[in-house]
């Protein structure tokens, strides 16, 4: 086959692989898609090591199942497959309690999805139907979303503020509205913040020309949000986020910031009994569910892909993921 290989940082080459061999409770995808995440740039770039070259990124595939192994009960050669292409344990402490998203003996089947075929575990894969490949390719993130989601104890009625209105943000805000939350989506671009007004974001705040404060303030009565995501890398979105929050809400610190960077909290702030968590990964439930609500079209994915790659451009595609161009960008290593 052949893959986008990360042979050192910021260096793609595409090269011909022996194709990835299913164990006994695995199937393989041919990738019809694959989107592109930021820890993909932050790996390509060095700035994450967890991973480190030679390797073939990608995370987020929908496919073809073309053979499966021979425990595989679920899934047959033709079927039409979305998920998460790594395993977990089953037997550490967070798997045991229901939490494999945190499972600290988690390894990959094969290597990543910027290649024509992919292993996965069965029980990590969840079949489609009605929606496309790319926008299947969602639903790896969209998981992650919705632990967020989950996490944050989102409920009817809620505010919920969402800081950062990238890819992740606008599938925080779209998921936020299906449980009946009124949304805040928050950011210093017109132009993204014009995709969330598109999407069905209740309000908008450019937090270049206004006060983000003073505008949650105003939208609320006074109160804040009760809830606040933040869905960018960033210290000083998190020091807006906990301005933004009411008494006795949560605030999300979703996204990762890399390279690490401390954050300075006014303790005086959480005796407000104000909640600071985060959110990690996604569990089969969460996967499951992903899948689901994009094959039923509740949600729109497909308005957020901004670009669309060869498999042999995937060095391009994740240069332009670090300009932060776009919303969403897609590479399909077996064209339709």
């Amino acid at each position: 086959m052949k893959a986008a290989v990360l042979t050192e940082y910021k260096k793609i080459e595409i090269q011909d692989l022996p194709n990835p061999v299913p164990g006994p409770n695995d199937i393989l995808v041919r990738v019809m898609a694959n989107g592109l995440c930021p820890n993909d740039y932050r790996i390509y770039a060095g700035i994450a090591t967890w991973k480190k070259p030679p390797t073939t990124l990608g995370h987020e595939p929908s496919g073809v199942v073309v053979e499966v192994g021979s425990n595989v009960k679920e899934f047959k050669p033709g079927d039409k497959v979305a998920g998460d292409t790594s395993r977990r344990c089953g037997y550490c402490k967070p798997c045991v309690e229901g939490r494999e998203n945190l499972c600290v003996n988690r390894q990959g089947l094969s290597n990543g999805a910027l290649a024509e075929f992919v292993v996965g575990n069965e029980v990590y894969m969840n079949r489609f139907h009605r929606a496309s490949f790319e926008e299947e390719a969602f639903s790896e993130p969209l998981a992650c979303v919705i632990n967020g989601i989950k996490n944050s104890k989102v409920r009817m009625g809620d505010t919920v503020a969402i800081v950062g209105s990238g890819q992740i943000g606008l599938m925080h805000m779209q998921v936020a509205r299906l449980c009946g939350a009124r949304t805040v989506v928050l950011d210093l671009r017109p132009e993204r913040l014009a995709v969330a007004e598109k999407l069905g974001a209740d309000h908008t705040i450019d937090s270049s020309t206004a006060d983000p404060v003073s505008k949650i303030k105003e939208l609320t009565g006074g109160e804040g949000a009760d809830k606040v995501i933040v869905a960018i890398g960033d210290s000083r979105a998190i020091d807006t986020a906990l301005k933004l929050v009411s008494k006795v809400g949560s605030v999300n610190l979703f996204a990762s910031i890399n390279p690490p960077a401390p954050i300075s909290v006014d303790p005086n702030l959480i005796h407000h009994e104000i909640s600071l968590i985060g959110s990690y990964d996604k569990t089969r439930s969460d996967l499951r569910l992903a899948t689901r609500i994009i094959d039923q079209g509740r949600i729109d994915v497909k308005s957020l892909i901004s670009h669309r790659f060869t498999l042999e451009r995937a060095g391009e595609a994740i240069e332009l993921l670090g300009q932060s161009a776009g919303v969403k960008i897609m590479v399909n290593p077996n064209p339709e």
